[in-house]
């Protein structure tokens, strides 16, 4: 029976077990059904993971924490910063699949930069700094990061474009100008991939944020990094520029 994969979107057919051994004599790649519905559970908590994460989960986390590196807390409790604002750190962070392990880290940022600001996105754009290895590593492929970045001119118009409200910033484009940049990042994505790269899209930090809202909702599993979380331990590989056919936004 021929379905569509549905974490992957790749095209795939159930067969009995009696024809695994011909399925793979053919080259075709066999997953067991419990494996299958591991993976497909695995990334649908990994997707809602935000949603996922409680006001009571990220009080046992930095309980957790506390244990092993209690400065860390205690200087988080004297910048008055509550249980709700790291929460809304780490469901963005998890909203785009930046791993919080290393929480310890984390909270530190969180606690330094707290300081200086209580704006969200701020804090979670500091945390992603500091994380910018792991980051990266999340995102390469044998020690080689694939990276696609704006023309310098539209990155330009497009940093001039940014506007803030009380959720954030994001890009003020006309209906015109926003279909030709999506589309314009969709076909480097589909280039990239075609020739099996897994791609990430590189900006100025002022603006990801706004670019990663952009894209949210036409290519959300393009992830957005910032110039500042690029590692230095990796390869990168500059796969083009995005560019438009009039030369600004």
């Amino acid at each position: 029976m021929e379905v569509l994969e549905p974490v992957f979107g790749l095209p795939s057919k159930w067969v009995g077990p009696e024809l695994r051994s011909m399925a793979e004599a053919m080259g075709a790649t066999v997953i067991d059904r419990s494996s299958v519905i591991t993976t497909h559970l695995a990334e649908v908590a990994r997707e809602h993971a935000p949603e996922l994460l409680s006001r009571q989960d990220v009080k046992t986390l930095v309980d957790l924490v506390r244990s092993t590196d209690s400065a860390v807390v205690e200087d988080l409790m004297a910048a008055g910063v509550s249980l709700a604002e790291t929460q809304q750190v780490l469901m963005s962070l998890l909203a785009e699949q930046v791993p919080i392990r290393d929480l310890s880290r984390i909270l530190e940022v969180i606690s330094e930069r707290s300081r200086l600001t209580r704006d969200t996105e701020l804090l979670v754009e500091a945390v992603r700094q500091s994380l910018g290895p792991a980051i990266c590593a999340s995102n390469a492929r044998n020690g080689h990061l694939a990276v696609i970045t704006l023309d310098p001119l539209i990155e330009q118009g497009l940093l001039g474009s940014l506007q803030r409200n009380e959720t954030g910033s994001f890009l003020a484009l006309d209906p015109d100008t926003a279909s030709r940049v999506g589309q314009a990042i969709m076909s480097q994505l589909r280039s990239a991939e075609q020739l099996g790269h897994e791609p990430v899209l590189v900006c100025a930090p002022s603006l990801r944020p706004a670019m990663r809202s952009f894209l949210a909702r036409t290519i959300p599993h393009m992830p957005v990094l910032s110039y500042e979380e690029l590692a230095d331990h990796l390869t990168i590989d500059a796969l083009g520029s995005v560019t438009l056919e009039a030369s600004h936004v």
